[in-house]
């Protein structure tokens, strides 16, 4: 991996900024900007009982936000106020041990070394022993590691079980109270543990768990600024929520866990992927539960290039479609409102497998075969989405939120794809860590690549296919809202199809190197208040001119 960006601990500004306002009318805005398009795609299901199987689709993205509204709009259960209070008026008798756990595997010694300055300033009175888990076995990190008076552990089993081997050997040779964990890309605050360990007060506590943060400035290249921004969404939002139902889910790094809880459940989950998401499940069978704090007290390092990002999605989809093979949580005697958490993940992953696929397929099935009917109203629903992505989002979020994290999510729509098949097929592809060099778009990333292209392609190419024969058929007038449609999707899908054929056909080193700092110079600042009041003015004047009431107004367009 290429570093062009090397993440610093969480300013104190930063700290505290998923405390803020929940904000809940976000999700329901995006809920409601869904039934526009619902409609829509129910009227155009029922044209004919060809496309009755148009309707299967519809159901599945119903369930799927049924079940977001009802896990995704709890109260959040933390305030900064009760997290300050506690960790001030936290003071022990005796102070509780801590192991923290570094797992490393070939992750570029520059990343090393910036996460060990990190957690060298780590400000924890107790007794704290880090321990170096290096499975690449390499004399640099040894050097690492005592360089800062590490304990440096490399396991006789090394790649057994990938990161639960690595984490289970280390509990044979340690033994405090608690045991946090940081992935090797992860800067820590010096006051990490502060912040964490007072939660373990309440006996029932197993796992206490932080929010993964990510920088998203102007000198990265998209995929990473978009991978880092799709986290937002899920610790900012959804994992509040989950937590309100004893749902949060363990994400493995910003973590910390009691050691008597891990060795009630025999050890982390013995899984080559998700060791993470089924310890916790595993704690909670034995009486823990996992509790999700909101203040962010360490910054990693995103994916910063597509084969990377495609396996990490691909891992975190195995992870939620894991549950379908097992009976864990009714083996754990789950809630239903904890059911329904785990549940929303999978129909959610499966749902935005079958959108990638099925939602480009109404707009061409109107251009090929039914070209009279289109009219300029028919862009309506898309203009909701468009709100979102270039003004609510852009605007409310704490990083960097564009529209090329909709085009990331192409990515991880087909990689969840791939997740399902595999599920069924009772297989899964190699695990590969996050940061573990440059990942090259070998196996399934390459396949993720490669199916992307070609329906990317396909799929933008009829668009433009249809739109021009529609033209030539009934004019202009009624098929300009189809010209913004193929405009969006130009948008997001042509600077992907770019550099989908880079991965497939690497360029020289050195112009590579060139061509992404050139793109990453082009950064964007957050959206400002004029700039989202402009965008929101077009989008209601498109709005108008293709509900026909401004029609007589612009004769030119008639």
């Amino acid at each position: 991996m290429t570093v062009h960006h090397l993440p610093q601990p969480p300013s104190d500004q930063e700290l505290y900024w998923y405390f803020g306002p929940q904000r809940r009318w976000v999700l329901i805005c995006t809920s409601l900007a869904f039934v526009f398009t619902a409609a829509t795609m129910l009227t155009f299901s029922l044209r004919t009982p060809a496309l009755w199987a148009f309707l299967a689709v519809l159901g599945l993205n119903l369930v799927a936000l049924a079940l977001s509204s009802v896990n995704s709009l709890r109260q959040r259960r933390l305030t900064r106020q009760s997290h300050e209070v506690l960790v001030n008026a936290w003071h022990p008798a005796e102070l509780p041990t801590v192991d923290l756990y570094l797992p490393t595997c070939g992750e570029p010694l520059d990343v090393l070394e910036n996460a060990y300055r990190a957690v060298a300033a780590i400000d924890w009175p107790g007794a704290l022993t880090v321990w170096v888990l290096d499975d690449g076995d390499r004399t640099e990190v040894a050097g690492l590691a005592a360089e800062f008076g590490y304990e440096y552990v490399v396991r006789p089993n090394r790649g057994h079980l990938k990161k639960a081997g690595n984490l289970n050997h280390a509990l044979t040779l340690s033994s405090a109270e608690y045991i946090a964990i940081l992935d090797a890309d992860f800067a820590p605050r010096p006051d990490f543990l502060r912040h964490l360990v007072p939660y373990f007060a309440d006996a029932r506590i197993g796992i206490v768990q932080s929010p993964q943060c990510f920088d998203t400035d102007e000198t990265m290249g998209w995929i990473q600024r978009a991978a880092g921004s799709a986290q937002e969404w899920f610790f900012r939002w959804i994992q509040p929520s989950r937590d309100a139902s004893d749902a949060a889910i363990c994400c493995g790094s910003n973590a910390v866990y009691r050691r008597t809880a891990i060795d009630a459940a025999d050890g982390f989950a013995k899984l080559e992927h998700s060791e993470d998401l089924f310890t916790g499940l595993a704690l909670y069978a034995q009486g823990f539960r996992t509790l999700y704090v909101p203040v962010l007290v360490a910054k990693g390092t995103s994916p910063d290039n597509l084969a990377s990002f495609v396996n990490q999605q691909y891992r975190w989809a195995m992870g939620n479609l894991h549950l379908l093979s097992t009976p864990e949580l009714k083996r754990i005697r789950a809630p239903w409102r904890m059911r329904l958490c785990f549940y929303e993940g999978i129909v959610g992953y499966l749902a935005t497998a079958v959108n990638i696929f099925a939602a480009p397929l109404p707009p061409l099935v109107m251009m090929f075969w039914y070209p009279d009917q289109i009219r300029p109203w028919h862009v309506l629903p898309l203009l909701a989405p468009l709100w979102l992505w270039h003004v609510l989002l852009p605007r409310i979020s704490r990083t960097r939120w564009r529209v090329e994290v909709i085009r990331s999510n192409v990515l991880m729509s087909v990689a969840a794809g791939a997740a399902f098949w595999h599920t069924l097929r009772g297989r899964s592809a190699a695990w590969v860590p996050t940061g573990a060099g440059r990942a090259k778009p070998g196996g399934l990333a390459r396949q993720v690549v490669v199916v992307s292209l070609v329906w990317l392609c396909a799929s933008v190419g009829a668009a433009g296919v249809g739109l021009a024969l529609a033209v030539a058929r009934n004019g202009v007038a009624p098929n300009w809202g189809l010209g913004l449609y193929l405009a969006v999707q130009c948008q997001i899908g042509i600077p992907l199809i770019r550099d989908l054929i880079g991965e497939l056909r690497p360029a020289d080193p050195a112009r590579a190197e060139a061509r992404a700092a050139a793109r990453a110079a082009n950064g964007m600042l957050p959206r400002r208040w004029p700039e989202a009041l402009a965008a929101t003015a077009v989008l209601v004047l498109t709005a108008l001119l293709a509900s026909g009431w401004v029609s007589p107004m612009l004769p030119w367009l008639g």
